[in-house]
C-alpha cells in the first residue's frame, strides 16, 4: 500500500509539473504571437512602406514578393547607389522631413548614418522566433556592424576577396596562386583597377586587403606605387577594356560584373577565390538592414524587417540574385555557386564587423 501511494503521488507531480511547463511555453509562444499579430495589424492599418535600398543587391523580385504575403501593405522602393540616397536622405532630414522607413543597403555609406544617428535599433524589432532563434544562422550568433551591435544587421556572408578579373586570351587562371603573383613584372602596366579615391570605389574590398594578415597595408603601397595600374571609376568602362583586350587584368573588379560579361560572350572570368592561398573574405558588403529612427510607418517596417530576415525572406533574397550566399544556414544553398558558396569548416575573413569599421 505504502508503495503504491508514493507512486501515485509521483505520478500526480510529474503530471502538475508537466502541466506547469505546457502551459509556460504556451504563454511564451502567445506572447510572441500577439505581438506579431498586433503587429500585422498595425502595419495593414499604416497600408503602406517606404524602402531606401541599393540597386545592385536589392532585386525588384524581393518587394514583390513581400506583397504577395503582405498585399494590403503597399511598398515604396527608392532605387539608387549610395551617393545618391545619402544626400536625399540628409536633405529629407535637413528639411524635417521624415519620409523612409527602411533602408537596405552597403555597411560603409550605413555606418556614416550610424554615426549621424539617424537609426533606431533593429534588434528590438525582431519577433519571428526564427529570426531571434542565433542557432539558425552562420556561426550561431546574428552579425552587425556597428559596435552596440543592434543597429546594422549583415544577413549576407558570400564567399569574396580581392577579385583579380582576366582576359582569358592574353592570361590563364594557372598563373595566379596567391594575390602577390600580381608582382609579376609581366603584369607592370597592364592591371586596371576602380579608383580608390573615389566614394564608390567599395572600401569593404580596400579593408579586407589592408587587415588581412598575409596582406595589409604594404601589398596596396606595391600595387598602387609599382604596378603603374590604370584607373578607372566605372566597373563596366573596367570590365570593357579587359574584355577588349585593352588591359589583360583588372584588380578590385567585382565577381558579378565578370559573370556579366562572361554571360555576354565576352572573353572574360575571374580568378575563384577559393583556389588562391590567402584567406577568402565573407562579403556582406551591400547587405545590410537598418530601421530609421522617426519612420512614418513604424509597424509596416517592422512587418518587412522580419519578413525578410525569415527564412522565406532570405530564400527570395538569396535566389534573386544566385550568387549571394545568406548567413541563413537552414536554407538551401544548392543554387549559390561553388565559388560564391560557404564551406563548412573553412576559415574566412569578415572585415564587416565592428573592429574592421
Amino acid at each position: 500500500m505504502k508503495r503504491t501511494m508514493c507512486l501515485l503521488f509521483a505520478a500526480l507531480f510529474l503530471h502538475f509539473s508537466l502541466l506547469g511547463t505546457v502551459a509556460t511555453l504556451a504563454a511564451e509562444k502567445a506572447s510572441w504571437q500577439l505581438d506579431w499579430e498586433k503587429t500585422v495589424q498595425a502595419a495593414k492599418q499604416e497600408g503602406q512602406i517606404s524602402i531606401y535600398a541599393a540597386l545592385g543587391p536589392y532585386d525588384p523580385q524581393i518587394f514583390t514578393e513581400f506583397q504577395k504575403d503582405y498585399p494590403e501593405i503597399k511598398a515604396t522602393i527608392t532605387h539608387g547607389s549610395s551617393g545618391r540616397i545619402s544626400p536625399r536622405l540628409f536633405a529629407e532630414r535637413r528639411a524635417g522631413k521624415y519620409l523612409a522607413d527602411v533602408y537596405l543597403g552597403g555597411p560603409t555609406s550605413l555606418y556614416s548614418f550610424y554615426k549621424n544617428e539617424l537609426f533606431d535599433p533593429l534588434a528590438p524589432v525582431l519577433v519571428l522566433p526564427e529570426v531571434i532563434d542565433t542557432s539558425l544562422w552562420w556561426e550561431k550568433k546574428h552579425f552587425y556592424i556597428d559596435p552596440e551591435r543592434k543597429y546594422i544587421f549583415i544577413n549576407e556572408g558570400s564567399v569574396s576577396g580581392l577579385t583579380i578579373t582576366y582576359n582569358t586570351q592574353l592570361a590563364k587562371a594557372s598563373e595566379f596562386k596567391s594575390l602577390w603573383d600580381l608582382f609579376q613584372p609581366k603584369w607592370k602596366g597592364k592591371i586596371v583597377s576602380l579608383d580608390a579615391r573615389d566614394p564608390g570605389f567599395g572600401a569593404s574590398e580596400l579593408r579586407y586587403v589592408y587587415y588581412h594578415p598575409e596582406l595589409g597595408p604594404q601589398f596596396i603601397r606595391r600595387l598602387f606605387g609599382e604596378m603603374d595600374v590604370v584607373l578607372s571609376r566605372e566597373h563596366k568602362q573596367a570590365i570593357d577594356w579587359v574584355g577588349a583586350g585593352k588591359l589583360p587584368l583588372c584588380v578590385f573588379c567585382r565577381d558579378g560584373f565578370a559573370s556579366d560579361a562572361k554571360a555576354q560572350g565576352l572573353p572574360v572570368d575571374y580568378i575563384n577565390h577559393n583556389d588562391l592561398k590567402e584567406m577568402p573574405r565573407l562579403r556582406g558588403s551591400a547587405s545590410a538592414i537598418t530601421l530609421i529612427n522617426k519612420a512614418p510607418h513604424p509597424h509596416a517596417a517592422k512587418v518587412f524587417i522580419n519578413w525578410f530576415l525569415s527564412r522565406r525572406g532570405q530564400i527570395v533574397y538569396q535566389e534573386s540574385h544566385g550568387d549571394r550566399d545568406s548567413l541563413r544556414i537552414d536554407i538551401p544553398k544548392d543554387k549559390v555557386p561553388a565559388a560564391q558558396r560557404r564551406v563548412a569548416g573553412r576559415k574566412y575573413f569578415f572585415v564587416e564587423t565592428p573592429e574592421f569599421m
